[in-house]
């Protein structure tokens, strides 16, 4: 939600892996966002890393940033990463910011044997420390445990950045933080 809140043309860009393409689209991954970035078409992102069923990796990447005409990225993927299939559009118009997260909530919920990531014009200072507290606490959460870990700390994740929850850590009591 960090970079929804933050605003501007939310746009998602997903981009596969053909089976000249290399196992992981990590290399690839830093050099289009290099070339995004440099003629300045990206601001943010957060991007999901999955496995397709050839085994390759692709990506589910949510971005803010200018149009990026569908031609011109597909031709750069094919020139990085050796795949031309690739899909950007801009999010709903008439979407929510939580119908936009849950969307991609739906990636990161996977069972996903890669991690997903963002760059830092998409999330607050401060992000790793709160992210680090909430994984720490849920490891001792009972509930968490019995639900299972990663929809557990989501779901917390959510409420909390939607102020519907505050975590145990941050609350301040007469002796200090807990």
């Amino acid at each position: 939600m960090s970079g929804i809140e933050r605003g501007g043309q939310l746009r998602f860009l997903t981009l596969t892996s053909s089976n000249e393409s290399p196992d992981t689209c990590q290399p690839s991954w830093h050099v289009l966002i290099q070339r995004l970035r440099r003629r300045g078409l990206v601001q943010g992102y957060i991007k999901v890393p999955e496995r397709s069923k050839n085994g390759k990796q692709h990506l589910h990447v949510l971005f803010r940033g200018s149009y990026i005409d569908q031609a011109l990225i597909s031709a750069w993927w094919q020139e990085i990463h050796q795949a031309k299939i690739v899909d950007i559009r801009a999010t709903w118009r008439n979407a929510s910011k939580k119908n936009i997260a849950s969307y991609l909530c739906k990636y990161m919920s996977k069972e996903n044997i890669y991690r997903y990531s963002w760059d830092w014009g998409w999330v607050w200072r401060g992000f790793c420390r709160d992210w680090r507290d909430l994984k720490r606490w849920a490891n001792t959460s009972t509930q968490a445990m019995t639900e299972g870990f990663m929809p557990y700390i989501l779901s917390r994740w959510h409420a909390w950045l939607h102020g519907n929850w505050e975590p145990p850590w941050k609350i301040e009591t007469a002796g200090g933080a807990t």
